[in-house]
């Protein structure tokens, strides 16, 4: 049996206990009320009305009890409860022992070719498996919980030897890629941190997952770089970024001035001058530095933005991320540190950003999300409308603060259907509580065709230029 099983059965068992002691106590309370008194209508009622609270007791117990099981589907503990597990191991005193993570490389893969049951049924077979492997090598009642999709958290408290550990994963990797799982070939990575390398559960887990996945994100070739690809990547390392900013206005009050710019992000690149993220983000991503790239541009631009604030306090600043960073363990560790180094209001920031392929797990997404709320960042959800994951994220309840409308509404505005859908989604969004941006709004017929839509915010180049830091 599977530790996490038995644990299940004593949270379980502990369930049974909080339902079936008030029932004992009821049929005591039951007896000395008919030995002791004479029973009258009115204690009758009581009584009836006791059983009744009851009944909805139990009810309740049972319903809480299925919510709050302590494993999935895997029979390994859940996300939320290893990283409880974690979290509690590392707050001892003894700080002996290491945590392990064993990443499925080609989960995707196998989901893509053999269905989401098949997978099931792979993922469950392997925490069987290596649960066997370990109890092979005298390492019983070892905490297994799934975190990820493909990805496994282990706790060891009595192994003090981290090279014996690698050595046991290693090997259970190696055995399971030679033997397969159904026929099925299974890629696995494996790694271990001390359990004293953070106070964090979650910055453990994010050290873990970059070793595991082999996502260090510092300029490694995924592919074989192209001339353009090292003018990039050169342009990258020596921080050639250009930063403009431009205003959005509020539509109820353009001649007003803009408190809240977008930031617009170029790298200047030999032979190729100065050109936009949009235009480079492909080469940096298939060279897998998405990651680092942010981080370069956030560590420049906050110094920037700081001499801004300066003059200007109240000026709030949109800048657009990769949505990779954004859920990136070390990056969130990365923007903490930098808010400390340049003395930076958080409440200052938004961070952008827009992704094709939905991220599934909504939950693990709410709290990335709630985690930069925390320090105060504004998040906006970019190219709303377009072709992209914005509605999906949207209907699971992924709060965001405000949305910015894909430029494709506005070179199709004199579309009656165009403008009726786009009418529609302003209404929708607001009723959400979010704030709407309608950008690329450079005539006044424009500005009046959306008299009926009234979005929050405009920008354009009909209200303001992209400026540099010395034009203001």
């Amino acid at each position: 049996m599977l530790y996490s099983e038995f644990k299940e059965r004593q949270n379980r068992f502990a369930v049974a206990l909080k339902i079936g002691l008030p029932f004992l106590a009821l049929i005591v309370v039951y007896i000395s009320v008919f030995a002791l008194f004479d029973i009258k209508s009115n204690n009758f009622v009581l009584l009836l009305l006791f059983i009744l609270v009851y009944i909805y007791y139990i009810f309740y117990m049972i319903y809480k009890g299925f919510n709050e099981s302590l494993i999935d589907y895997t029979q390994a503990f859940n996300a939320h409860t290893i990283t409880k597990e974690i979290q509690k191991t590392i707050k001892k005193r003894n700080k002996e022992g290491f945590i392990a993570m064993i990443n499925i490389l080609n989960i995707s893969y196998i989901e893509e070719q053999y269905g989401v049951a098949a997978r099931n049924q792979i993922l469950k077979h392997l925490v069987e498996r290596l649960n066997l492997y370990l109890s092979s090598f005298g390492l019983k009642k070892i905490p297994i919980g799934r975190y990820q999709s493909g990805s496994f958290l282990l706790i060891f408290n009595d192994i003090g030897n981290k090279k014996h550990l690698d050595h046991l994963l290693i090997g259970f990797c190696k055995e399971t890629k030679s033997k397969g799982i159904f026929k099925i070939e299974i890629k696995l990575k494996s790694a271990s941190v001390s359990k004293s390398y953070d106070e964090n559960a979650k910055n453990i887990i994010s050290k873990l997952i970059n070793i595991s996945q082999d996502v260090e994100n510092d300029f490694q070739d995924i592919l074989k770089p192209n001339e353009f690809d090292r003018l990039v990547r050169n342009a990258v390392q020596t921080h050639n970024f250009i930063f403009t900013y431009q205003g959005v206005f509020d539509y109820n009050n353009t001649e007003k001035g803009a408190d809240i710019f977008t930031v617009n992000t170029k790298l200047l690149i030999d032979r190729y001058g100065a050109l936009p993220r949009s235009q480079i983000i492909t080469s940096v991503k298939k060279n897998g530095y998405e990651v680092k790239f942010d981080q370069f541009v956030l560590e420049i631009l906050f110094n920037e933005i700081k001499l801004l604030l300066t003059s200007y306090p109240k000026f709030h600043f949109i800048v657009k991320i990769s949505p990779v960073s954004f859920r990136n363990r070390s990056f969130l560790i990365f923007i903490k540190e930098l808010l400390k180094n340049e003395e930076i209001n958080a409440h200052s920031v938004s961070f952008a950003f827009e992704e094709k392929k939905v991220y599934d797990d909504f939950e693990r997404f709410k709290e990335i999300i709630n985690e930069y709320r925390e320090l105060g960042f504004g998040i906006v959800l970019d190219r709303f409308g377009s072709n992209n994951a914005g509605f999906e994220y949207l209907k699971h309840g992924i709060k965001f603060d405000i949305v910015s409308f894909d430029l494709e509404f506005v070179k199709n505005i004199n579309s009656e259907n165009y403008r009726s859908m786009f009418k529609t989604l302003i209404s929708f969004a607001q009723k959400l509580g979010l704030k709407t941006v309608v950008k690329f709004i450079d005539k006044e017929s424009i500005l009046h065709i959306l008299s009926d839509a009234r979005p929050d915010f405009v920008q354009g180049f009909l209200f303001d230029k992209p400026r540099a830091l010395k034009d203001f």
